[in-house]
């Protein structure tokens, strides 16, 4: 009997001793309420044959490097590579200056046959931004080139995600939430 209630005690201990699994993180609804952005569609993204090629003209170049880096997570289904002399351009990051435009960054789908996308960074917004802050703009505009919408960041639905449609802070790589929608549009 004795050991009977040792072994109890042994497999007890060893249940409050392991850590408490994992809560899966769960994919967010856009809050957009019509247009492009009200959905996340595989035909509303950069990507092509499951990747996205990328050829970039814009001082920017730290930053959209690290939009690539963030995007290409340990898991992410999507590849992000340059573009070659034996691949079709998909993407490609660029410059405008517009101090009337309130928006740091943009992403304009151009569909078509061997049409290229654009994500552009407007330097009139850019350069009164810190590293950090350029680097969340970057990581949104190519959130929006894999397909995904704008998220909440505040009220009732908020959810920490890069795709926050503000550039005040919000994070600078995809957090489980842009993981999950990534997920759920790309498998």
């Amino acid at each position: 009997m004795s050991n009977l209630v040792a072994g109890l005690a042994a497999r007890a201990t060893v249940l409050l001793l392991a850590p408490a699994p994992a809560r899966a993180a769960v994919a967010a609804p856009c809050i957009a309420k019509s247009g492009s952005d009200a959905t996340e569609t595989r035909e509303d993204s950069s990507v092509d044959e499951g990747e996205i090629r990328w050829t970039a003209s814009t001082k920017y170049k730290a930053e959209y490097q690290h939009a690539n880096r963030a995007w290409s997570y340990s898991g992410a289904k999507i590849k992000i590579a340059p573009d070659s002399a034996t691949t079709v351009n998909d993407l490609n990051y660029e410059d405008f200056s517009d101090a009337r435009n309130a928006a740091a960054g943009v992403w304009s789908r151009h569909p078509g046959i061997a049409a290229t996308d654009l994500i552009r960074f407007n330097k009139a917004r850019m350069d009164t931004f810190d590293a950090a802050t350029r680097r969340m703009v970057a990581a949104h505009e190519l959130g929006h080139a894999l397909g995904l919408c704008h998220k909440s960041g505040s009220g009732k639905n908020a959810v920490e995600s890069v795709m926050w449609p503000e550039a005040a802070r919000y994070p600078d790589v995809p957090t489980d939430v842009d993981k999950a929608n990534h997920r759920r549009l790309w498998g």
